[in-house]
């Protein structure tokens, strides 16, 4: 299986089936799929934790966005747990503000790592945009250090390490105000109907979350990049084909 075939299946059994599952599992009733609220959550959370394990036993090592994939869905789990203990069938007048603070616990951990490591080859820019499989690193660095650009190159990665920081703490707080509109209405519901409307209100979360924050996060970041090929196609003076790493180069010209 390539690879986009691969991030394909992830996005269908990370995002996708978790949210069909919540909506229509939660439910419990003589249908083999209406579980209930408490297996439909465990069952919605495996699929992605199954994919997180498997790309960390597939590539042979612990990528920092699968790690960070594994405790976001881990913690969802935790918070899910503790909500369901409230009394009377109700879940816990706190558990909206708890799993508000999960979602942007990712999202702004990322951001503090950008920006603690933000230089040399272990700097979170080379982990999401300025890596060696995209970019001809080595070359570029090698044609900044014959003309004695290092200032502006630093300047220059420094600049859109800290673009990509402030873009990760936006959707923090998006995260954290999105979770906040569909549990906070779960409060006003029966006690005995509250575990069932968590579930569809983390299903619709998971969507929408995707739709108005994920999505826009992505547009930013190919927006990042091509700031960042046109700004070394300036500072080193090098063509397009010779920006990229060599085997995307090579793709490029077939």
């Amino acid at each position: 299986m390539d690879e986009g075939s691969k991030t394909f299946l992830n996005v269908v059994l990370s995002v996708l089936a978790p949210v069909i599952i919540l909506d229509t599992c939660s439910t419990e009733g003589p249908k083999l799929w209406e579980v209930g609220t408490t297996w439909a959550m465990v069952i919605a959370l495996a699929l992605p934790i199954g994919c997180g394990v498997y790309s960390l036993i597939d590539k042979g090592k612990v990528e920092i966005l699968t790690l960070f994939g594994l405790v976001g869905t881990i913690l969802t789990g935790v918070v899910t747990i503790y909500a369901n203990t409230g009394s009377d069938a109700a879940i816990r007048p706190d558990a909206p503000w708890w799993y508000a603070a999960k979602e942007a616990l990712i999202a702004t951990l990322l951001a503090g790592a950008m920006l603690v490591k933000s230089r040399g080859k272990a700097s979170m820019l080379r982990v999401f945009i300025y890596s060696d499989s995209v970019f001809d690193v080595a070359g570029i660095e090698a044609d900044v250090a014959k003309q004695g650009k290092e200032v502006e190159y630093d300047a220059l990665l420094q600049r859109i390490n800290r673009i990509l920081a402030a873009s990760f703490l936006f959707s923090a707080v998006a995260n954290f105000l999105l979770a906040l509109h569909f549990l906070l209405p779960v409060l006003d519901k029966p006690a005995a109907e509250q575990a069932l409307e968590y579930n569809y209100a983390v299903s619709s979360m998971t969507w929408w979350g995707y739709l108005t924050i994920a999505i826009p996060l992505l547009i930013t970041m190919v927006c990042i990049i091509r700031y960042l090929f046109r700004s070394l196609q300036r500072l080193t003076g090098r063509d397009t084909d010779r920006i990229f790493a060599p085997g995307i180069a090579l793709a490029n010209k077939k």
